[in-house]
């Protein structure tokens, strides 16, 4: 093993962080190479920096002129150079300070700076090296994001184990997270991921249901369990109902349990709708973590992109720093969300007004979803039908549920869309 690791092993010692890596996870470490000693020279070497893989003139990166014309606010430097491995530092400085705002209960947690990733896809994937060994269980509700399977099963070896995502009365199942726990071997290290609001459902828990959750884990972890919980709030922030839970179940456990290694993946795709730019993040989160053992885990965790993709995307970064710092990024966060949540109104409005025996309403109340059950008739079979005969596009998950994404259709198309899919439910029902 490599000394850099065996050092960070040595500063993580006595924490869930260490039980909890994987073998990648313990053999990683940032090293001490072009990108590391090009940090150094940018902070040291005052008279000549001959170390970046970059071309200059006249101080600044050499560049097609057309390029630069059209981001006329940005300097060249903003745009065209490599940004660290872990991110531009005052963009991950500026998303702390939103996470803190947008969640109260983190105010004065320690945790971690944020990493930069290209996207949450990659920010997933990250941690799934880090953590997840071949054998290891993730514990994920039955309703989830297929990209999941290819993360954790297909590149890491990992087994998925599903569960019921809601209960009888149409929440979040609780009891079902409990024997899902339960049924693990308290020696091993236990994996959890929930993504709240969650593709495809877009349900997100009450306030007291996220309680009720936070207390499970916090018990578990109280029972001598070592949790990894990850959050996947790629469409935090999209709440439309009062009594929906307004901050991440990470804000909740980042500081709970010693046994307890809370993870954050979010990232500007969805909350600031730049789904291109593809900047994601990663953030830590436990109770009893020091800054230097925050740092060898972020460490490792730069490491690990610095082997995958070496570094994210400048541009992207230095856009949403851009709108970030803007007196009007609040504003234009607000406006895109009243537009979203008045289409959600609507489909609820929709929704209410029609009977089928062969689509049954999941209940949502927040993100860009919805969800049907059909019944009596395949899922698939109806999403071809809709696309080939209606000319309408949805996605069918398996053979029993249907999406619908009401963010990408217009306020005032919804009673048409929904129409033609209830009209085509009913014409395939009848073929059969």
């Amino acid at each position: 093993m490599n000394p850099l690791a065996i050092e960070l092993n040595k500063t993580l010692q006595g924490s869930v962080a260490l039980d909890l890596l994987s073998d990648f996870g313990k053999r990683f470490f940032f090293p001490k190479g072009i990108v590391a000693q090009t940090a150094e020279a940018a902070q040291h070497a005052h008279k000549f920096k001959a170390t970046v893989g970059m071309a200059y003139e006249n101080m600044e990166p050499i560049h097609l002129k057309e390029i630069k014309a059209c981001i006329p606010d940005l300097s060249s430097e903003e745009i065209f150079s490599y940004a660290p491995s872990a991110g531009d530092a005052a963009l991950r400085k500026a998303w702390l300070d939103e996470m803190r705002k947008k969640n109260p209960s983190l105010k004065d947690a320690s945790l971690s700076l944020p990493i930069v990733t290209t996207g949450i896809t990659n920010g997933i994937s990250t941690i799934a090296d880090l953590f997840v060994d071949k054998g290891d269980k993730i514990l994920i509700p039955d309703l989830f994001w297929g990209n999941y399977r290819l993360i954790f099963q297909e590149c890491n070896g990992g087994v998925i184990v599903s569960y019921p995502f809601y209960n009888a009365q149409g929440g979040l199942n609780i009891d079902s997270i409990k024997n899902a726990i339960e049924a693990q071997p308290k020696s091993a290290k236990t994996i959890l991921l929930f993504n709240f609001p969650n593709n495809p459902t877009g349900y997100t828990p009450s306030a007291s249901e996220m309680a009720q959750l936070k207390k499970l884990l916090v018990d578990e972890a109280e029972s001598g369990r070592k949790l990894l919980v990850l959050s996947d709030d790629s469409y935090f922030g999209l709440f439309f109902e009062k009594e929906t839970a307004k901050e991440s179940l990470f804000a909740l456990l980042c500081d709970a349990h010693e046994n307890i290694l809370a993870v954050k993946l979010d990232g500007a795709t969805k909350e600031d709708f730049v789904w291109g730019f593809r900047i994601g993040f990663i953030t830590y989160g436990s109770k009893g973590l020091s800054n230097e053992q925050y740092d060898a885990l972020l460490k490792k965790t730069t490491g690990a992109i610095r082997a995958n993709i070496s570094n994210s995307n400048r541009l992207g970064q230095s856009l949403l720093l851009y709108a970030m710092k803007s007196s009007d990024y609040e504003k234009n966060k607000n406006q895109a969300f009243d537009i979203l949540n008045k289409r959600y109104l609507k489909v609820k409005e929709i929704l209410a007004a029609h009977k089928s025996d062969y689509l049954k309403v999941l209940p949502f109340n927040s993100g860009y979803f919805m969800c049907f059950r059909c019944e009596k008739i395949n899922a698939e079979d109806l999403r071809l039908y809709l696309l080939y005969k209606r000319g309408i596009g949805t996605i069918s998950i398996g053979d029993e549920y249907l999406r619908i994404a009401f963010s990408s259709v217009e306020y005032d198309d919804l009673a048409e869309l929904y129409q033609e899919i209830y009209d085509g439910a009913d014409e395939l029902a009848k073929q059969k």
